[in-house]
């Protein structure tokens, strides 16, 4: 009996999508990803830092949690600096708030695959409203997630890590052209205003500092919190 041809078989049978085929089938559309919700944030004045981010990933939007994706750095970066005394995951991120007196916002609030979706227009035009959130509800430093973040908000082409060398002025009304910056030296006496700080960026498509390096910056802003 002569035997049959698998191969002829197995050309003509359904082959079964593999896993890879089905994740690409599932993830939202640009259609979906635009009409996706801002992320909640949690405002009032006194936080020890603010955290910016630039604005929600896919991964954050859907699940509507600030740096959500797990290959973000950025809880990890919290515990390891003893920023926070225990490690959370994103979905336990309302602590940061209720227990612990940081909170975090974007400057964006669009959800966009990648940040490069995000013009220097775009960012520029949401300043203002990340300054009447400092201004309304002011901390003791601000922590910019990113330098580009920092870039658009001082609307500068070229920033260096760490505590910057202004502050943000507090008591001055909201200008639309600009964020009220100045050399702390040059406030009178008892002018209120807040630090200013700038990190890597924690999303784990920035390969430019490695995690230890952004770690170390953890620990800059954890030293310079517990000194004020």
């Amino acid at each position: 009996m002569p035997k049959a041809n698998t191969s002829d078989r197995n050309s003509s049978a359904p082959k079964p999508s593999s896993p890879q085929k089905k994740q690409r089938r599932q993830q939202p559309t640009a259609q979906e990803i635009s009409q996706l919700a801002p992320i909640p944030e949690t405002l009032r004045p006194g936080f020890d830092v603010l955290f910016v981010g630039i604005n929600p990933g896919v991964i954050s939007g859907l699940k509507q949690l600030h740096f959500g994706n797990p290959r973000n750095f950025f809880w990890k970066g919290l515990y390891q600096s003893e920023l926070i005394p225990e490690p959370i995951p994103p979905e336990d991120g309302h602590r940061l708030s209720s227990e612990w007196n940081m909170s975090i916002v974007n400057l964006v609030q669009r959800t966009t695959p990648s940040t490069s979706d995000l013009s220097r227009q775009e960012m520029r035009a949401a300043v203002p409203e990340l300054c009447r959130k400092i201004s309304s509800n002011p901390p003791k430093i601000v922590c910019f997630v990113g330098m580009g973040i920092y870039e658009a908000f001082a609307n500068k082409r070229k920033v260096t890590l760490g505590l910057q060398d202004v502050v943000y002025d507090l008591s001055a009304p909201l200008d639309q052209q600009a964020p009220p910056l100045c050399p702390q030296n040059v406030l009178a006496p008892g002018t209120p205003w807040c630090y200013l700080f700038v990190m890597p960026s924690t999303s784990g498509r920035t390969t430019t500092y490695q995690n230890p390096e952004k770690l170390q910056y953890f620990r800059q802003l954890k030293y310079i919190r517990d000194y004020i």
